[in-house]
């Protein structure tokens, strides 16, 4: 796959832009997305201008006649429902003009060619940022093709916004995971943290365990489920609004929060870590939506969602339904919005529970952290990208996860076998070394036979057996549903060539790894793409493919992203600020 890859890129670079010189497709839609990229800032420009233009004309004539308090909230509203309405015009003046430009990609005049071709061409490789390198299947092998997709515009209000909320609600998304990834997140200190938290509870004689806690279920008896969220966050118990920790097949833990900064009431569901939890991830068999779409008032007739997830998030709507978890959360801020977020299993199971609480609640945001690749089937998932916002970094093997990409893997590694012409244990001592890229190209010759001229063995030739028995099992109608990644996805591509960068060595890798996920260095750029669904329908096989899962490496890439474009504040992850709670306190008083 390596190898492909950089042939693939060098294909590109060549001199006349190669095979790909003759695409017109592909060339058309990267000058339809250059061209939209710089109208979308220039139009920026001008909006920035007028609106600077207007606020110092309406500052001149006209005072608001609102005082104290009342004053500040009456400016957050305006400039909330502003940003809002910003936002949703910046998202559809980006659609209608990529659709615009790529609707005639396929007339380029030959200047426009010109352009493209001499971009290629240049030293200045700016260009290759909107170019990504996705794998497909031609004639059952993997390959690796260009394809232009739109980076985040950090002049772009919509974008900023996507960014912004990512990089704010992953580490919300991360205190679910509860003590045990504040343990891993605070290092030498967290536990010694949490110990004396009780102990100055029990010297006090107020336990948390013996206190009335009806809004906290299944905890332990030191209570450290609900103490690690609340330090992790920074918030007080008044604004922990609910939490059920049990876990089993198909019963997520689940927090409910209130963001009083961002007037959001929060959903938090925790992704995998137990046991329990992979039996509900592994239960992959596509579920119609025929009766839930009845019943929540959307259109599921014949689309099919993940058992496993849809179950898990039928367990949660239910629970929050009995206790009217919600119900009471809104009645003490009706002027909130509700957000549902979640990492890994917990991202597929809140995109289920946004579709089916969107006709309750229109206004809410669904924020899945590296979801699975096999939540929604198409025409579903390409709806809920008005409501979800899904991120995920470079190699995630997780959004890659389907069925047919499980079986594409299992037939390339048995088939890999086969073609293998060195003893095993030199397969292994040659991947243990760093290598150039000039090494990995003329590497596979050495060691593989060519796909056309395997030599025939007893083992190939049970494999070819057997792949022709999965082909008859595969035809099931179950097995031909199709299930992708929900929502608008957002993925973050590593571009330093510093630490956590993907090298050719998985012990380098390893090394590079461990300062990193300890949180003593960081990878210091990123580049922003907005990702199909397609482009991630095959596994790609990387060192990093695992680490770039862990949530404390998504949240720490999210910041550095957002960072880089000046859309994270260091205060946004408390979720509520020190003025928040004195202006509770006032209330209260």
């Amino acid at each position: 796959q390596r190898q492909k890859q950089i042939d693939c890129r060098n294909e590109l670079l060549k001199e006349g832009g190669g095979i790909y010189a003759k695409d017109k497709k592909f060339l058309g839609k990267l000058w339809s997305t250059i061209k939209v990229s710089k109208v979308n800032s220039r139009r920026q420009q001008q909006k920035l201008l007028s609106m600077d233009i207007e606020s110092g004309i309406s500052k001149q004539n006209d005072e608001p006649k609102v005082s104290g308090s009342n004053q500040q909230h009456f400016e957050e509203a305006v400039e909330k429902q502003s940003l809002s309405d910003c936002d949703h015009q910046d998202e559809i003046e980006s659609n209608d003009l990529l659709q615009t430009h790529t609707s005639s990609s396929n007339n380029l005049t030959d200047k426009e060619l010109a352009n493209v071709l001499a971009m290629l061409n240049s030293s200045d490789n700016e260009i290759l940022s909107n170019v990504m390198f996705n794998e497909e299947r031609q004639d059952g092998e993997m390959t690796f093709r260009p394809t232009v997709r739109r980076k985040l515009d950090a002049e772009n209000s919509f974008d900023r916004q996507v960014l912004s909320e990512g990089a704010r609600y992953c580490r919300v998304a991360l205190a679910a995971y509860s003590w045990m990834m504040y343990l891993w997140t605070s290092r030498c200190i967290g536990c010694c943290e949490l110990s004396a938290i009780t102990l100055c509870e029990l010297c006090m004689c107020r336990p948390r365990y013996c206190r009335s806690r009806d809004h906290v279920k299944g905890d332990n008896v030191c209570a450290w489920k609900q103490t690690s969220v609340l330090k992790t966050l920074g918030i007080e118990e008044r604004d922990f609004l609910f939490a059920n920790f049990r876990n089993d097949v198909n019963v997520c833990p689940y927090i409910v929060l209130v963001d009083r900064r961002c007037r959001n009431i929060l959903i938090v569901i925790r992704g995998t870590l137990s046991f329990e939890d992979m039996i509900s991830d592994v239960t992959i068999n596509p579920d119609p939506l025929d009766d839930v779409g009845d019943e929540f008032g959307f259109d599921g007739i014949g689309e099919f969602c993940h058992r496993g997830m849809l179950e898990s998030a039928k367990y949660v709507y239910d629970d929050m339904e009995a206790r009217k978890v919600l119900h009471n959360a809104f009645e003490d801020h009706p002027e909130f919005n509700l957000r549902i977020m979640g990492h890994s299993l917990g991202a597929g199971v809140a995109a289920v529970l946004g579709l089916m609480m969107r006709k309750e609640y229109p206004m809410l945001k669904c924020l899945c952290f590296s979801p699975p690749g096999c939540v929604f089937t198409e025409r579903t998932a390409k709806e809920s990208k008005e409501y979800i916002w899904s991120y995920l970094l470079h190699n995630d093997i997780i959004p890659r996860l389907s069925y047919q990409s499980l079986a594409n893997l299992r037939n390339d590694v048995i088939e890999m076998i086969a073609r293998i012409k060195v003893p095993k244990h030199q397969v292994f001592a040659k991947n243990m070394r760093f290598r150039s890229e000039s090494k990995i190209k003329s590497l596979t010759h050495k060691i593989l036979h060519e796909r056309e001229s395997i030599p025939p063995s007893p083992f190939y030739s049970q494999f070819s057996d057997y792949i022709e028995r999965q082909k008859g099992r595969e035809e099931h109608e179950v097995l031909q549903v199709r299930m992708i990644c929900p929502g608008k996805i957002c993925q973050l591509y590593r571009t330093s060539e510093k630490l956590n960068n993907v090298p050719c060595s998985p012990i380098i890798m390893c090394l590079k790894c461990i300062p990193a996920t300890l949180g003593l260095a960081r990878t210091q750029k990123y580049t922003v793409l907005w990702t199909e669904a397609e482009d991630l329908s095959e596994i790609c096989i990387s060192s990093s493919m695992m680490s770039d899962h862990f949530p404390y490496n998504v949240a720490r890439a999210l910041q550095v992203a957002a960072e880089a474009v000046d859309v994270f504040d260091i205060k946004t992850t408390e979720i509520n600020s020190n003025e928040d709670m004195q202006e509770g306190e006032k209330k209260r008083s």
